[in-house]
């Protein structure tokens, strides 16, 4: 091969690295925004006290008060601080992958439009102690795949990016509560008492009795009392909380039952139905002159609060609201519709 054609060549192959590298830049906006971290907290790490996500109608604001993580958004219930921790993590891992789209228009495409009426996109707003202008404001649109990573973008910035790493949001009020707030396993109770319902355990069985201590016949009611009252206890993690308010111990429609962890000590549970979803309160129940320690502790995360279960077990439970009242028995056709009127 002579010279000349491979000073030729050489051209060819120095001019075609040049054509990559400017639609490289072209694409990206250049190689100084690619791969940098799409937020900076630096030294204000340490300093953050306060995380609020946006996310359709639910709104989560936690803030560090006293050394620990509270829900502001739930009247200062106890926060996960493990999910905060997540959220800080993940979002200073995040680095700018590639540069996608900056019209608003197509925003939605990538679940990265604000306001979301759909419900996809999360506001994140990161603050520091002592500071009101947030040390991150960013709207996370849909997650990506092949390599993992999520569409992101400022809140007061139409330009998206796609994102490597992994940022875990928990999506609802769930995921941030302190929990769980009860942990009595089935095999740690001995009974649970009802105003017509007694259950007893036997080893890993639970047997049911009415008032008169005989077996009770199967009902839907009191399969649903046989089949979740002895786990309700174990790993009691809410789907939501509020504060309790006067108008909850007026309602008739209340179950209630006692859950007894020795002969003498139980906790006190009553339960209701609202809105197609189960609200239960937790308190110390029938008390010895030996209290259980275990009572005493968990007491502390019950008091002034009442707590919403997870769909699921609410349908499980959703049989024993059902009325039990006797059926109006049939009109007699000897007696007269109405008596007649006294003179």
């Amino acid at each position: 091969m002579n010279r000349q054609v491979v000073r030729v060549l050489l051209v060819v192959a120095v001019a075609a690295v040049l054509v990559a590298v400017f639609i490289r830049m072209s694409r990206s906006g250049g190689t100084t925004e690619v791969e940098q971290p799409l937020v900076m907290f630096a030294s204000d790490a340490a300093a953050i006290d306060r995380v609020e996500i946006e996310q359709g109608s639910d709104r989560i604001d936690v803030q560090r008060k006293d050394g620990r993580w509270v829900l502001l958004s739930r009247d200062g219930f106890p926060a996960k601080a493990e999910s905060v921790q997540e959220v800080v993590r993940g979002l200073d891992g995040l680095r700018k992958s590639q540069r996608m789209t900056a019209k608003p228009d197509r925003h939605a495409n990538l679940g990265i439009a604000w306001p979301d009426p759909s419900g996809t996109a999360r506001r994140v707003r990161v603050f520091a102690a002592g500071k009101e202008k947030p040390l991150a404001d960013l709207v996370i649109g849909r997650t990506a795949s092949s390599p993992a990573g999520v569409y992101a973008r400022g809140s007061d910035d139409p330009q998206v990016w796609r994102c490597a790493g992994v940022l875990n949001v928990p999506v609802g009020v769930s995921g941030w509560l302190a929990g769980p707030v009860a942990d009595f396993a089935s095999d740690q109770l001995q009974r649970i008492t009802l105003a017509d319902v007694t259950l007893t355990r036997t080893g890993s069985e639970w047997n049911m009795t009415g008032p008169d201590g005989q077996p009770l016949t199967a009902t839907p009611r009191l399969d649903a009392i046989k089949s979740t009252l002895p786990f309700l206890l174990t790993g009691f993690s809410p789907d939501d909380v509020r504060r309790e308010v006067s108008e909850d111990a007026l309602r008739a429609d209340s179950i209630e039952a006692q859950a007894w962890v020795d002969d003498a000590n139980a906790v006190a549970v009553r339960m209701w139905m609202q809105d197609g979803r189960v609200w239960v309160r937790l308190a110390p129940g029938a008390c010895g002159a030996q209290h259980d320690a275990r009572i005493d502790a968990a007491a502390q995360a019950w008091n002034g609060w009442i707590f919403q279960l997870p769909s699921w077990r609410s349908d499980y439970l959703k049989p024993m609201f059902e009325s039990t009242a006797p059926a109006a028995a049939p009109a007699d056709a000897s007696l007269p519709a109405t008596l007649p009127a006294v003179p």
